[in-house]
């Protein structure tokens, strides 16, 4: 069965809601950030920093720059070393250097961090309103550095968004839509942590949800404080700034800043904006309170926009949020439930591996006249598996397109002209995001569609009675629920869980109509088809016409060479990079 680019696309870009990044063992990685007078996180790209060893001068310093995520990497011996600025940053009437001192110990990985808080800072001769923002900057700066500990990333199957520790017994507040038809939901604290989340309560008229974590698995974290309503000041009022720190997967947790415009009943309006990413996140008041949840605007299938279960007919891209006291019947019930439970288990979940797949990888395989498209795809029993490294991602999504560019080109060179149209100028996108870059192996389930047995027999019937058969009823034959791959008989973790919403035009009867199901979409390390590394690998589909019996199929040695050859070039860089 062949699959639209459309649905292929969007099941690619579900597939990576969710970013997760871990350092490889040796590497180290600084990050140069600074907060701006008004509370919003900004990154320093292009910025030089200097690497040396302490106390040996025989080291050859490293000279590194930031991308333009404000981030730099080096893989470095153990030892004790110091990273500086090689000259001031400027910014705001302020000059702004760092000298920080680190240690990179063996197999491990280390992360540094260059911001308002540990650089040497020297103002201009600033005016009063100068004077103000700095004032302003400092304290935003502190509150963000101590806040930021309690909000956490929340990973959903059908995608993610962010949360935050409100309880000791490691209680997170979110949005509900976050982890709606999630059979398991991670909590992720940082690049290299995260836990299972048990869910304890929903409320879905308000859009909120409460989880429990194992904090003693996030020893870094803290519990935010929300604003109580019975003081004689109400806990946030028209006119006041307000902030809210986002989690979203693939970025460093982000701060963006608005001043309250009305407080209604239950919601309040500000003229604060952010992400998907954002949703289910803190707002706080100017002191650090909790005074409300950010819950970004929903699109229902129609079009329409859904925002704390209101449907309007548009969004002006403003996020609506939830003032924290409509949490409070939520929270009493979660917290009585959680009293009833042990707590929850605080293994850490596995990461997605640092790295970049090369591109050279996909241009050499793309070239050659006989790809082999059928040892990534197999079928059993109502379902398509597809088996996807970057090389068949990038195959199937653009094969169309490089197969008419070279036939144009042909014609052009026959009648003498040059044809420079690039085959593979979409790459230069999957580099600079890098998502569809990631050195992993995603399995996809694809649900096939096929014909009712009602339909089918009526078609007989008519056939037989009047002469001609009657169209078909096409439908899904299988709703996914989940998957495992096993190795050996052990299941073997996923990187990452995802489900997507596939919708197709179907003919029903006399007319097409919209069909919609899921598809599953889960990531795996590639080196879990090393030769020898499974005797055994197998699939296990579970459909939601029977979430207790699998449906099961073998992993084929042509499959699974197929998979280890596409990451050979990846599996060289990264050892080029170890030594």
């Amino acid at each position: 069965m062949l699959m639209t680019k459309i649905v292929f696309l969007l099941i690619v870009a579900a597939a990576f809601t969710s970013t997760i990044f871990t350092q490889q063992p040796g590497n180290v990685t600084v990050k140069v950030t600074i907060v701006d007078k008004d509370l919003n996180l900004k990154n320093v790209p292009k910025f030089a920093l200097i690497v040396r060893k302490v106390n040996d001068p025989a080291f050859a310093e490293h000279r590194l720059s930031t991308s333009a995520d404000g981030s730099a990497t080096i893989s470095l011996e153990p030892g004790s070393y110091v990273v500086v600025s090689a000259k001031p940053l400027a910014f705001e009437a302020k000059s702004f250097s760092w000298e920080v001192n680190f240690e990179v110990e063996p197999a491990k990985t280390a992360f540094i961090e260059l911001s308002s808080d540990n650089a040497k800072i020297i103002s201009g001769s600033p005016d009063l309103s100068s004077l103000a923002s700095r004032r302003s900057m400092s304290t935003g700066g502190e509150l963000f550095k101590t806040l930021r500990d309690g909000v956490v990333t929340i990973e959903g199957e059908l995608g993610a968004g962010t949360g935050f520790i409100f309880d000791e017994k490691g209680l997170v507040l979110t949005n509900q839509h976050v982890i709606d038809e999630s059979n398991e939901i991670r909590v992720r604290f940082d690049k290299n942590t995260s836990v299972k989340a048990r869910l304890l309560a929903i409320d879905e008229e308000r859009d909120l949800a409460v989880l429990q974590i194992n904090l003693s698995a996030l020893p870094k974290s803290r519990v935010l404080k929300m604003a109580a309503n019975e003081t004689i000041e109400p806990p946030v009022f028209e006119g006041e700034h307000v902030f809210t720190i986002g989690s979203p997967v693939n970025q460093e947790k982000i701060l963006s800043s608005g001043i309250v415009s009305k407080i209604e009943a239950r919601a309040i309006i500000s003229d604060i904006s952010f992400s998907t990413g954002n949703s289910g996140g803190p707002l706080f008041n100017s002191i650090g309170e909790v005074v409300g949840v950010t819950t970004f605007s929903v699109k229902t299938r129609d079009g329409s926009v859904f925002t704390g279960n209101v449907v309007k007919e548009d969004s002006s891209g403003l996020a609506g949020i939830v003032r924290i006291e409509e949490a409070a019947a939520l929270i009493a019930k979660a917290r009585a439930i959680a009293a009833t439970k042990g707590t929850p288990s605080g293994e850490l979940m596995p990461n997605i591996p640092d790295g970049v797949f090369p591109i050279e990888t996909i241009k050499t395989a793309l070239k050659s006249k006989d790809f082999p498209l059928k040892q990534y795809v197999s079928d059993v029993k109502n379902y398509q598996i597809k088996y996807m490294t970057p090389v068949y991602k990038f195959y199937v999504m653009e094969k169309d397109r490089i197969e008419s560019l070279n036939n144009r080109r042909k014609r052009n060179k026959e009648k003498g002209m040059t044809d420079t149209a690039d085959p593979f100028r979409d790459l230069r996108y999957w580099n600079e995001y890098a998502g569809e870059l990631r050195p992993v192996v995603q399995i996809l389930a694809l649900p096939e569609t096929g014909a009712s047995g009602a339909s089918m027999l009526l078609s007989v019937l008519s056939s037989g009675t009047i002469g001609y058969s009657t169209p078909l009823d096409q439908k899904y034959k299988a709703d996914f629920y989940q998957m495992k791959l096993m190795c050996d008989g052990k299941e073997v973790t996923p990187l990452i869980r995802n489900k997507t919403e596939i919708v197709r035009e179907l003919q029903n009867y006399y007319k097409d109509r919209k069909r919609f199901t899921y598809a599953g979409v889960y990531s795996y390390p590639y080196e879990v088809f090393a030769p020898g590394q499974c005797r055994q690998m197998q699939v296990q589909l579970f459909s939601e016409e029977d979430i207790e019996t699998p449906i099961t199929t073998d992993v084929q040695e042509a499959t699974k060479n197929r998979v280890w050859m596409d990451f050979r070039d990846f599996r060289t860089q990264t050892a080029a990079v170890r030594q």
